[in-house]
């Protein structure tokens, strides 16, 4: 009957699949540092569409933290600006610190519109083919996977054999004003420095009391 044949039909997907070599959805490390490049607007006050940063990146999916000291590009300014920023989903505040004036603000992350982002390969992503970073004998095979996400967000991201993210894309809808989020990470290496960098800085004030 029908019924049979969907089950068979489906059955011979998933041998196929097999057959080809499609990679299944690896686990991720959960805490880990890397190098980071990023293009990114309209985040904690800068609103420049023409901006990139490089930085140290730490990643606490088990506690969803994330910290960061970059270096900030906007425009065509060759002078970058230096920050450390702190996130705390958990309790939905942000730390923002210039470290050129060492003044230290606290914004408050809104979970409807900047929920916590992880790195790993969702469940509903789907794969889209393997691809050589770099040239033989160092290249490095990546898997690619696409996806979308409830806040109209169309997703690119390629991953390591052994589920090490290098990149990590976001598209926008004419909802969501078209943004474009670019995330690459490079010398990764699990656990952190130094634990210490998720405790807030003491001298912070809100941003809204300017």
């Amino acid at each position: 009957n029908m019924r049979c044949l969907i089950v068979l039909a489906a059955v011979i997907a998933v041998a196929s699949a097999a057959a080809v070599g499609i990679p299944s959805k690896c686990q991720m490390p959960q805490q880990w540092e890397a190098q980071l490049v990023m293009f990114s607007p309209e985040r904690y006050g800068n609103s420049s569409d023409t901006y990139h940063l490089y930085g140290r990146y730490s990643y606490d999916g088990i506690n969803q933290r994330k910290f960061i000291v970059e270096q900030l590009y906007t425009g065509a300014s060759s002078q970058a600006e230096l920050h450390m920023i702190l996130e705390l989903y958990q309790t939905n505040k942000a730390y923002v610190t210039n470290l050129q004036t060492k003044q230290c603000k606290i914004y408050t992350i809104d979970p409807k519109t900047q929920p916590f982002h992880r790195h790993d390969i969702p469940v509903n992503a789907r794969f889209d083919g393997l691809m050589l970073l770099g040239s033989y004998p160092d290249q490095l095979e990546l898997s690619q996977w696409t996806w979308s996400d409830s806040q109209g967000f169309f997703h690119y991201g390629t991953w390591t054999d052994n589920c090490v993210p290098v990149r990590d894309d976001a598209f926008g809808n004419q909802a969501t004003g078209g943004m474009f989020n670019y995330q690459q990470f490079s010398d990764v290496t699990v656990g952190f420095h130094d634990p210490n960098i998720f405790i807030p800085p003491s001298n912070c004030y809100p941003a809204d009391e300017e």
